[in-house]
């Protein structure tokens, strides 16, 4: 599901008690309407998925979509467009940037690489596999520790997960086991409940005390989307009416909400400025 926000976070911010259960599911869904709203007007996804993508060929620099990290061996080129990735960039071939910050959006040539270019004039001529997403904008793979480990081993079906301690989750987050991210749907004492194998990774084994992240999304994009998720509740009560009051009081909140983002995120300036015109 991916979703910015935690049941938990939207649940205090309506006032609903954490033991009530009743709206569980409803608030799931304007969580995931919200959050893939942010995806929208921030043409960005902001989750992590582990995917192999192409671009055309290209010189220096190669743009591309937001990147964290690229897969050992994983950067090819076809240099002669017959549809064959022969070509295997070492990395001291290329320079990812920006330099010091997270995603990376393009590729330059390392001035004492190999190559000029990146398949210069081929239609389909790069291909990377690697994790692709936002993250947190300080590292490559921004996951938090969650302070527990598994407690058992588990196959690659089951989707009941026992943890040592279930205090640092909440349903809607997002976890890491070895390589598998996991959407967690529900909390109960030290038993998580998941969806196995988002995000093109692979259900797999896991053993005993292996570490359990949490991926972790910048603060204004979670704000964003409780906004969005508040209005969206709240408006099923008048047709007219905001979540604020009169309709201009609810498109003020909605303002703000993105003021907030704009404030925080690169490039996306323009596309805030029309939305808010």
């Amino acid at each position: 599901m991916n979703c910015y926000a935690t049941l938990g976070m939207i649940k205090s911010d309506l006032s609903i008690a954490s033991a009530t259960t009743t709206y569980d599911t409803r608030l799931f869904d304007v969580l995931e309407v919200a959050s893939r709203t942010v995806d929208t007007w921030c043409h960005r996804k902001f989750f992590g998925e582990l995917a192999t993508r192409y671009f055309p060929g290209s010189g220096s620099p190669l743009f591309l979509d937001d990147l964290l990290s690229i897969t050992a061996s994983s950067f090819k080129l076809d240099e002669d467009g017959n549809g064959t990735f022969e070509v295997t960039l070492a990395t001291t071939d290329y320079i990812l940037c920006p330099l010091n910050g997270f995603p990376k959006t393009y590729v330059k040539v390392a001035p004492d690489g190999d190559y000029g270019g990146f398949a210069a004039g081929q239609p389909k001529g790069v291909e990377i596999a690697g994790l692709w997403g936002y993250g947190s904008e300080t590292d490559a793979t921004p996951y938090r520790l969650s302070t527990t480990t598994l407690n058992g081993d588990h196959n690659a079906s089951t989707t009941s997960i026992a943890v040592v301690s279930g205090t640092p989750f909440s349903a809607g987050h997002t976890i890491l086991i070895d390589s598998e991210q996991m959407d967690l749907t529900a909390v109960s004492s030290n038993t998580l409940t998941v969806v196995r194998g988002i995000n093109s990774t692979t259900a797999a084994t896991h053993s005993t005390g292996a570490t359990v992240y949490i991926w972790e999304y910048p603060r204004p994009i979670i704000q964003a989307t409780l906004i969005i998720a508040q209005r969206i509740w709240k408006g099923k009560d008048g047709s007219y009416f905001g979540p604020s009051g009169a309709v201009e009081i609810g498109q003020a909140v909605e303002q703000v909400a993105w003021r907030e983002v704009h404030r925080w995120l690169p490039g996306i300036d323009s596309y805030i400025r029309k939305r808010l015109a």
